[in-house]
């Protein structure tokens, strides 16, 4: 009676020991199972430091080819300008305050401190003033039609972005061989928080023809924003193209008493250069490739408060305090919600990640996964929704992106852990990683450029570092411990065996779920060193990585392995020539 182990798999404490794949495990800390065998993770290796300690979220910024850690002390989404080579490099986030937004020049200004050194406030406010009209010059001889005219103007940012335009002048009546003074245009941006920082530098003129001041106004003039009257000779059939931006307001931010809710957060791109956030119940989304603007018409108002959103394949994943949504859609003006009848709230937004095809994220019962209309417990099987909520903090769970696995942290008071759910060729593989006050991480960053993710981590003591997630050389000792095997009859297991890549490697034998035998195996020349704890003895010149284990006899027997090399092979026998036969 003999078993073999030449394939090690994951994790699953739902089930009994005894009742587990023989491949499976009780333990499987800190090892890769990519190839079927034992494989130590590497630890993670430093990257840079950070400006200071406490920090929670981190971006890469990229430019000139010198890259640039941006870090915050808020959880914030960050995306890149939709528009392909953006020539201002800009970038966009939510989440810290206000939603905001900068480029290059902004990002890595000259001077001390983190990064970024500066930014602007995303959107363009509504100009205060309204413009007086008055004739400056020319008059109507009777012979020209008339024309019943208004006048609106926008405010423009330095990156050519246009705000919506200001309340309409009174309604007048002139001929085009009459000049029209238009003054008391705003020469700033006004007072108040929500208009600080916006980066005004001109102003768009323009000018109806109809008789209405709700009718579609054309352009005039650009002029800068320090210039307060100006003066119009425009003809009627030298007017330029209607004005775009009506309805461009900026997105929710902090001004309480328009936004109740707070300022818009989870920033998130969609195809055809849109881009989605959220505040409270409201989904909003930006007109495509305009990040400043986002129209009321836009938005959605779902029936729960929204936790957080993702893409997932083709449509918008919405996880909410109740019931999931799926938003479809090319066009932010036809967007459509879908109410997904599954009863899996979204615990916590910073577990939401998406995986490509498909999302991942923490419910009450399990790691949800969303495939459009398709919510599903992934771990279902696996882990118990009792063993979930006690022993993996879903509401203080941050998932990432790696390699196509879901890496997941959590602290919960001095309760630190974290996990790899992989869920590539079919199988749903779960191994947990040992984690500590000085290694657990507060946040990170998946590069899209390499894959590779990137972790904060704050130190016993000195400012937060990021460090890449493996990316070291130096292998960690794992743990594997596998299920509770029971022969046919109860029996006695005299031996065991390992055939590893290199060594030591200890060796944990357990009968009836009691430690029976503890030693470490190690390699001197061609010949095995073999060192017991359990019972305590010493063994030199050994042949083969063969032990024997001590009397007696059990009903159920299992195998641990610790080491911090590759294992290949573990075997326990009755015989030793059923040992050495294997």
């Amino acid at each position: 009676m003999y078993y073999k182990l030449i394939t090690f798999k994951g994790i699953a404490p739902q089930i009994s020991p005894r009742l587990l794949a023989d491949t499976m495990a009780q333990t499987a800390q800190d090892v890769v199972l990519d190839s079927g065998r034992l494989v130590p993770i590497t630890d993670n290796s430093t990257t840079v430091t950070l400006n200071a300690s406490g920090k929670t979220s981190i971006y890469k910024y990229t430019f000139g080819g010198t890259d640039y850690w941006f870090e915050w002390t808020a959880d914030v989404n960050v995306q890149p300008a939709p528009i392909p080579d953006d020539a201002n490099a800009r970038l966009y986030w939510s989440g810290d305050t206000f939603p905001k937004m900068g480029s290059s020049t902004e990002l890595i200004a000259s001077g001390s401190g983190a990064y970024p050194r500066s930014f602007y406030r995303l959107g363009i406010p509504t100009p205060e003033n309204t413009i007086t009209t008055s004739i400056a010059s020319g008059s109507d001889d009777g012979t020209q039609t008339q024309h019943s005219t208004s006048y609106v103007y926008t405010f423009v940012s330095g990156f050519g972005e246009e705000g919506p335009p200001s309340a309409a002048s009174t309604v007048f009546t002139k001929v085009d061989a009459q000049t029209v003074t238009v003054a008391n245009m705003s020469t700033s941006a006004g007072s108040g928080t929500s208009r600080s920082n916006t980066n005004i530098t001109k102003k768009r003129i323009y000018r109806s023809n109809t008789g209405s001041n709700t009718t579609a106004f054309q352009f005039v003039a650009e002029v800068n924003l320090n210039v307060a009257s100006y003066a119009d000779s425009t003809t009627n059939a030298n007017l330029g193209e209607l004005i775009p931006s009506t309805y461009w307001i900026a997105p929710p931010d902090e001004n309480s008493s328009l936004y109740p809710n707070g300022q818009m957060l989870g920033l998130t791109a969609m195809p055809n250069g849109i881009f989605a956030g959220f505040s409270g119940k409201r989904l909003c989304f930006s007109e495509p490739f305009l990040p400043h603007a986002w129209p009321v018409a836009y938005r959605i108002t779902l029936d729960e408060e929204i936790v957080s959103i993702a893409m997932a394949g083709n449509g918008l994943f919405i996880g909410t305090k109740g019931t999931p949504y799926l938003v479809l859609g090319t066009d932010p003006q036809s967007m459509s919600a879908i109410r997904i009848e599954a009863a899996q709230a979204c615990l916590n937004k910073r577990s939401m990640v998406d995986m490509g095809p498909y999302v991942l994220y923490a419910g009450a019962d399990g790691l949800v996964a969303a495939t459009g209309t398709d919510v599903q417990v992934v771990t279902e099987g696996q882990i118990s929704p009792a063993q979930w909520r006690a022993d993996y903090y879903p509401t203080a769970l941050q998932g990432f992106l790696w390699e196509g696995r879901y890496v997941g942290f959590y602290t919960s008071g001095s309760n630190y852990g974290g996990f790899i759910f992989d869920n590539r060729f079919g199988e749903r593989r779960i191994t947990t990683l040992a984690q500590t006050a000085t290694t657990d991480a507060s946040g990170g960053f998946t590069d899209p450029d390499d894959n590779e993710l990137y972790l904060i981590i704050d130190p016993s003591s000195g400012n937060s570092v990021v460090k890449k997630f493996q990316g070291g050389t130096t292998n960690q000792t794992f743990t594997w411990k596998s299920k509770e095997f029971v022969p046919e009859r109860p029996g006695k297991m005299g031996f065991v065996k390992v055939d590893a890549e290199d060594w030591p490697v200890v060796i944990k034998v357990y009968g009836d779920g009691s430690l029976i035998y503890h030693a470490t195996f190690n390699k001197s020349g061609a010949t095995y060193n073999l060192t017991g704890s359990t019972p305590s003895f010493s063994q030199v010149n050994i042949q083969e990585p063969v032990a024997r284990l001590p009397s007696g006899v059990h009903r159920t027997y299992s195998v641990e392995i610790q080491a911090a090399k590759i294992v290949n092979e573990v075997c326990i026998a009755e015989s030793i020539s059923e040992i050495r036969s294997l």
